[in-house]
């Protein structure tokens, strides 16, 4: 039977079990494992570590769902085969012709119980390490009785917030958040992690090795992006949400304080920043805090490239307007802002001050997901911000 996707009004259907069902996605000979939860006929919600996503748009018919995920351009769509088994495809609309990735679930009797002592580590990762393209990242582990919780640092950025499975011989993280299918695996050996794999979906599969190591770190994001040699303020051009252009400079930055975040609505880690910009511009904005987001976007229609950012703002309750650079690559990002060195990641995010010199920029953003990394970056940056806004 070919599986639906429609939209239409629930009637007469097959009540799934509430409770906590496995949902694997099917990559290949590979299965990325991911709790879902089904609340009511209403309400679904997916778990990764310590997030739950809540899934409030769910349509069913007969024995047809759909579920559209909230933040991202894409959507959960199958059929029951039984109150405790389903099946059907994730499909990403805001990639090229429709991604798409099938999958089955079935009902699992409970949540994961979170028991005993906490064993947490630090590992530091190469990404693929037998590359010349390789590079570092930091592995943050919690492990509890074998239930496994954490992430990944690079310096664009991380991997938000990942659940799996210790062994002793080998370990397993996990997430799906709308946009994003993460798996790692890999064997484990003493204070060693080897043969590691890395799946993002079906399109990208990637090696990776580590050891234990407290001191694991990353260079500075605040020291990877800067103004090219001369330049001390920025001057870029954009279009708005009419559609026409809009030249940003410095005379534009006089006798305020502006973010400038470039960013996409496709990007877990941008809208984990934009939620603290948000907080940043309603503690700021009566002090003359100015934010202005950028958006590149996979779509190149641009009335469905505002259209996907502007339910995302609507979603996240942010109430400025927002401009657009283009395509989601970072070396058109980084033509639309060529006062820089180099757009190495989305977000990359500018701080100017009253007189319209940039005073720092950083790339990537450290998440909820990193624990005491984001909260040290929040405290940072309000201070940061705090100051400019006195001068």
């Amino acid at each position: 039977m070919a599986l639906a996707c429609n939209t239409h009004s629930p009637k007469d259907f097959i009540h799934g079990k509430r409770g906590f069902w496995k949902l694997n996605f099917n990559i290949g000979p590979t299965e990325i494992p991911i709790r879902l939860e089904i609340l009511n006929a209403d309400t679904w919600a997916i778990h990764n570590g310590a997030e739950t996503i809540q899934l409030d748009s769910v349509s069913i018919d007969a024995d047809s769902f759909y579920v559209k995920m909230p933040l991202f351009n894409s959507a959960l769509c199958g059929r029951f085969s039984s109150d405790s088994t389903l099946q059907g495809r994730w499909i990403d609309y805001s990639r090229e012709n429709n991604y798409t990735i099938p999958f089955h679930a079935a009902y699992n009797s409970g949540s994961r119980i979170h028991t005993g002592i906490q064993e947490v580590s630090t590992y530091d990762i190469t990404l693929s390490p037998d590359s010349i393209d390789k590079s570092k990242s930091v592995g943050l582990f919690t492990n509890q009785n074998g239930q496994l919780t954490g992430t990944f640092l690079t310096e664009t950025g991380d991997f938000r917030y990942l659940e799996g499975i210790w062994t002793g011989e080998s370990m397993t993280l996990s997430c799906f958040d709308g946009t994003h299918l993460f798996y790692f695996c890999a064997n484990v050996s003493g204070d060693s992690l080897k043969d590691g794999i890395f799946h993002s979906g079906k399109h990208w599969t990637e090696s990776w090795c580590g050891r234990k190591d407290a001191n694991a770190s990353l260079r500075d994001p605040d020291e990877l992006t800067f103004l090219k040699p001369g330049k001390n303020s920025l001057s870029f051009k954009v279009r708005n949400e009419s559609g026409d252009s809009v030249t940003f400079d410095s005379t534009q930055f006089q006798n305020q304080v502006t973010i400038v975040q470039i960013f996409g609505s496709w990007c877990p880690n941008c809208t984990d920043e934009s939620k603290l910009m948000k907080e940043l511009y309603h503690k700021y904005a009566s002090r003359g805090l100015k934010i202005i987001p950028v958006a590149f976007e996979r779509s190149t229609n641009f009335l469905e490239a505002k259209a996907n950012v502007k339910r995302q703002f609507q979603q996240l309750g942010l109430d400025y307007p927002v401009y657009f650079g283009g395509g989601a690559r970072r070396s058109l990002a980084s033509k639309v802002f060529s006062d820089l060195t180099d757009i190495g990641s989305f977000p990359t995010t500018i701080f100017i001050d009253k007189k319209g010199s940039v005073r720092k920029i950083h790339t990537g953003f450290y998440g909820p997901g990193t624990g005491s990394y984001y909260f040290k970056h929040s405290e940072k940056l309000d201070m940061f911000v705090d100051m400019l806004l006195a001068e």
